[in-house]
């Protein structure tokens, strides 16, 4: 007896309802149908079945035994599309969501290089900054910045770590002074990033203590993109908390300045979320790999910054 296909006639009788139906989904007679299921009974050395004139119904083992037997066939049918997806090339539409900022200033200069190396896979890049739900809106992938990740079915993948700068123009500090202590940041004009989970509170690591030091600010100006903040900055707006992929440049060629250096900022982390899934498509795991090795543990923003 060929236990996999019994296995596999057995759920089809069950799930359609009738001998006759599972032998016409699966191509055979009834009569072999109803061998295999008695066949399957008789290794078990149980009833599977109780069959009537009217109807079919499963007994109790029956009812367990067909439980687990989805769970192998399943098991089986995903090992095997698992294996197959391995070998087959990215294809397809490929829909991805990103923050504004960093989408407009990474994310769209390296696709292109994505779409020469996949070149079968058609992309479909939506930015924005609001909460995306990505199984309801058809989204494959979607980048993310967090501090922490919630419970989530999502399943994340970490791209890069992403450092956030207290910083202001030179221009600012000569006017405005530059700040000793966090808590003088109350007295600065402070340019917020209205999307942050706690926009107006700025938490700090003390030298030597265990406890961080959140400064409740005043908005002087707010915005909902960083790379407005970054214009801001660079015209002696302020001060304001931003990620180093948005001010890097400025900071390291001194357009702008780090702010209270020596007082640390909690970092956040990038990830790629996806949806739950055991095995990913070839176009979903092609993007991801492409992002972990164009960004990394060191992404190139962050090159040659100093921030102490």
């Amino acid at each position: 007896m060929d236990k996999l296909a019994a296995m596999h006639a057995f759920r089809r009788v069950i799930e359609l309802g009738s001998f006759r139906a599972a032998a016409r989904d699966l191509g055979r007679s009834n009569a072999a149908v109803s061998k295999q299921v008695s066949d399957l009974e008789v290794e078990l050395g149980a009833t599977l079945i109780a069959r009537t004139t009217r109807r079919l119904a499963l007994t109790e083992i029956g009812q367990a035994y067909y439980e687990r037997c989805a769970r192998i066939l399943d098991d089986l049918t995903e090992t095997e599309t698992a294996v197959a997806s391995l070998q087959a090339a990215p294809r397809g539409l490929l829909r991805v969501n990103a923050p504004m900022s960093f989408g407009l200033l990474h994310l769209a200069r390296v696709m292109p290089a994505y779409i020469q190396r996949c070149p079968e896979v058609r992309v479909d890049l939506v930015m924005n900054d609001r909460a995306v739900d990505l199984l309801e809106e058809g989204f494959d992938i979607a980048v993310r910045v967090r501090t922490s990740l919630p419970d989530s079915s999502l399943i994340a993948r970490r791209l890069a770590p992403v450092r956030r700068v207290l910083c202001a123009a030179p221009d600012y500090l000569e006017r405005h002074g530059c700040p000793e202590r966090p808590e003088d940041l109350v007295r600065h004009r402070c340019l917020i990033y209205s999307l942050s989970t706690s926009p107006t509170e700025w938490t700090f690591a003390l030298p030597g203590k265990s406890d961080p030091l959140t400064v409740r600010v005043r908005p002087y100006y707010t915005a909902n993109s960083s790379i407005a903040l970054r214009e801001a900055l660079l015209a002696g707006s302020g001060i304001a908390l931003v990620p180093t992929f948005v001010v890097g440049p400025d900071v390291r060629e001194g357009r702008l300045r780090a702010v209270l250096p020596t007082f640390e900022i909690a970092p956040q982390t990038m990830y790629a979320l996806y949806p739950s899934a055991r095995h990913l498509s070839p176009k979903v795991r092609s993007f991801v790999d492409f992002l972990v090795e164009r960004y990394g543990d060191e992404p190139y923003w962050d090159s040659s910054v100093r921030l102490a």
